[in-house]
This record gives C-alpha cells, structure tokens and sequence, in this order.
C-alpha cells in the first residue's frame, strides 16, 4: 500500500483548543512518569481512535525520531513521548510519505522544535536517491492558547516554510 503525496509546500494554521493539560487527562498518559514527563516543553503524540484501533499508535520511525530528539544538544528544549514503554505500538503504513508523530510544543520552543525536524529531515534526506515528503503536524501552546500548525510537502523546503509559521502569535 502506497501512500504518496503531491503536495510540494502546503502549509495549514488554524485555531486549537489542545493543551499540554489535556494531554496529561489522556487515558494513555503514563502517570508513572508524570513527573518526567510534564517536565517537557515538546512531546510526541500517539494517534487516538486510529481507523479500527482501539489503543493509541504512533506514525512508523516514531522511535528513531524520538532518540534524535533525545540526543539532540539545546537546553531549551526538553523532549518526550507520551506513553509507557509497554504501552508504546508503532503503525507500519510503508508511506513514501514520512509522518512525525503529532507534536505539541510551548510557543517559546517552537523555533528549536522546527530546527529538531529540519535537522532530522536532513539527516533522512542523506540517505535517499529520491525526493522526500512530510507530513508534520504541531500544536503550539501559549498558556491557555493554542494553535495547530500543519506542514505536508518536501522535506527539503519544511524548514523554510516553517519559518513563516515561527513569527504566528498564537
């Protein structure tokens, strides 16, 4: 099953409701590391109510990317997945298309979130012969707002067109 994209650089905000609060009143929230885990600015999110799954999955390489993220060098920005290890599936759709695992990030860290992803696309990028899409979709949190920023289209130009959404005052 292939699930390509034609989309070079498409670009969607709008209104969000989602915060970091709620994320942790999820059922798959794993309150045994809830002191770890809240003390994140950035965390990766699990697909709920996926077609017929009853329990929570994330978008394959999920892992990989999280240990990018874990190894990656800024103070600012403190990382996590929100689930237990136990709890933790991945979904295998074998896309041509790379999802990142929803993402919800503090508005301060928004511009070290994007470079994260603009570094790991990169890296992807190294190894391939052929051009590269993305679909990312990140939740910016700012106090009680919030905004849902939705990026699908070549990797190469997701740092570039993520920058215009870096100025959104959410």
């Amino acid at each position: 099953m292939m699930h390509e994209s034609n989309k070079t650089k498409d670009l969607v905000v709008q209104e969000s409701n989602l915060t970091f609060s709620d994320i942790y009143s999820k059922p798959y929230f794993p309150k045994e590391y809830e002191e770890d885990i809240k003390k994140a600015n950035l965390l990766l999110l699990p697909y709920e109510g996926f077609r017929d799954l009853k329990k929570p999955v994330f978008p394959e390489e999920t892992m990989k990317f999280y240990k990018f993220l874990k190894e990656y060098d800024n103070e600012q920005l403190v990382g996590d997945i929100c689930i237990s290890d136990e709890e933790y599936a991945e979904l295998e759709l074998h896309a041509d298309l790379i999802t990142i695992a929803s993402i919800i990030v503090m508005s301060g860290v928004l511009p070290v979130a994007v470079n994260v992803i603009s570094n790991y696309l990169s890296e992807k990028l190294k190894s391939r012969k052929t051009e590269l899409k993305v679909r990312v979709d990140i939740t910016v949190v700012d106090g009680a707002k919030s905004k849902s920023i939705s990026y699908e289209g070549d990797a190469d130009k997701f740092e570039e067109t993520m920058k215009a959404a870096n100025d959104i005052n959410v």
